[in-house]
């Protein structure tokens, strides 16, 4: 689920995402080589310190999304279904790609996604799960980075865990292929925050997207086609709908320092996507 502005992001339930996430990883050591985080969640670990002063609000997600390789298997280990039933996560019947668990009426899912080529869409069968079909998901699992994560599961117990997160190259390839098809104002706003602050500089992120054009990674065709469509001037829709994500829709009589705020996002949101085109033009 994303909301359409920040401000509905209830940090409750932001908390109940990462217990989630921390929950299902615990649960599925057998498969830890098969499996990546991408989706929402990425930028909180691939950005760094989340106390520094920054001009965007901190990375909020309500779901969280796990990678998973088309192959996978855990052998003698039991299956993927017995796993996520045993931590109280079961199938969705309105999502077939979907777990939920409900936690004081509160649903979290977790979604599965993989790549079957040439397939661009659709659900393939993993194991004994259906996953959904999403290019770019092979290049998240080869290029995972290990990153130590603590925190406390849906159960109270305090966990500390290496998990794989999808790296910044993939991960910018597939949130434009996402804005491309939905045009979500969280996926434009997780693009900037994920550009500025990753924890090895902007300069970094950019050439991490061109290597991942150059070796072909099949979200990328799309990805291209959604930075020269939508990212050209402040009122295109990506630079548009990640000011409205931070601060809301445009109001009569907005104050100066408003429309500051909302003109900044947006220009530094044109300035990067410049960025990453002219880093593939070489």
């Amino acid at each position: 689920m994303k909301y359409d502005t920040y401000s509905e992001y209830q940090p409750e339930v932001i908390a109940l995402a990462e217990s989630a996430f921390l929950t299902v990883w615990a649960g599925l050591a057998s498969w830890h080589d098969d499996l990546v985080l991408v989706g929402g969640m990425v930028p909180k670990y691939l950005c760094g310190d989340l106390n520094g002063t920054r001009h965007l609000p901190r990375p909020a997600t309500l779901d969280v999304d796990l990678g998973i390789a088309l192959a996978a298997d855990s052998g003698q280990y039991g299956s993927l279904r017995m796993e996520l039933n045993g931590q109280g996560f079961r199938a969705d019947p309105q999502h077939q790609c979907r777990f939920v668990k409900t936690i004081n009426g509160v649903s979290i899912p977790i979604d599965f996604l993989v790549e079957k080529a040439p397939k661009l869409s659709g659900t393939a069968a993993v194991e004994d799960i259906t996953a959904g079909i999403l290019p770019g998901i092979n290049r998240a699992l080869k290029s995972a980075r290990n990153v130590e994560v603590a925190g406390v599961d849906l159960h109270g117990a305090r966990q500390k865990l290496t998990v794989r997160v999808c790296e910044v190259g993939p991960f910018i390839a597939m949130k434009l292929r996402a804005f491309a098809n939905r045009q979500q104002p969280k996926d434009a706003f997780d693009l900037l925050y994920t550009l500025l602050h990753y924890d090895g500089g902007t300069d970094k992120a950019i050439i991490a997207f061109a290597e991942e054009v150059r070796v072909g990674n099949p979200a990328c065709p799309e990805a291209m086609r959604c930075l020269e469509s939508h990212f050209s001037d402040e009122s295109s829709p990506a630079p548009a709908k990640a000011a409205h994500f931070v601060l809301g829709p445009v109001a009569t009589g907005e104050s100066e320092d408003m429309r500051f705020m909302r003109l900044r996002i947006q220009q530094d949101l044109v300035t990067v996507a410049a960025m990453l085109r002219q880093a593939v033009a070489g």
